[in-house]
């Protein structure tokens, strides 16, 4: 048997936290006294606690398509302020009017006019940030700078959910 102080050492705690394990029931532990005692096996399976056969962790109810978030950065060089306006315009646009399936999505945009650079930050599922890339395309794409980009990004953002059975 183990006292706290002996146990804490072997799992490199300290005493408060193993206390508190034993008050929790995360680990199993005896009070002969006014000290408590931790077996041998039951520091056993609190360190081994999959392979002693009781389960560490819970699993999520969710399928992990839908616990899978993507980040994406995208850095423009550079980049005039009218640049970045379009292109920022153009995601808040996909933003608003995204399919609810594509789940939340966040948009950060860091602009730093005196060294012309401009950094747009998108998180959300994978499929809302291939989708939101593939628009970010057409806007890099040939015939850039005319006024007609932003109006087929913002369209493609639309079609693409249509294209993958998201839209409604």
């Amino acid at each position: 048997m183990y006292t706290v102080t002996e146990t804490a050492r072997i799992l490199d705690l300290h005493p408060k936290t193993v206390r508190r394990f034993i008050r929790e029931g995360r680990i199993r532990a005896r009070k002969i006294g006014r000290e408590w005692r931790i077996r041998k096996e039951d520091l056993r399976e609190y360190a081994h606690g999959e392979l002693a056969g009781r389960s560490a962790e819970v699993e999520s109810a969710l399928p992990l398509a839908d616990r899978i978030r993507v980040s994406a950065v995208i850095d423009l060089e550079d980049g005039s302020s009218e640049e970045t306006l379009r292109i920022s315009n153009g995601i808040l646009a996909i933003l608003n009017g995204k399919d609810p399936a594509w789940g939340d999505a966040r948009y950060d945009l860091i602009f730093h006019p005196e060294t012309r650079r401009a950094r747009f930050v998108l998180f959300g599922n994978p499929q809302f940030i291939r989708n939101l890339l593939d628009c970010l395309e057409v806007l890099a794409g040939p015939g850039e700078g005319r006024g007609g980009d932003t109006v087929r990004f913002m369209e493609r953002g639309r079609n693409a959910g249509a294209a993958s059975g998201l839209s409604e």
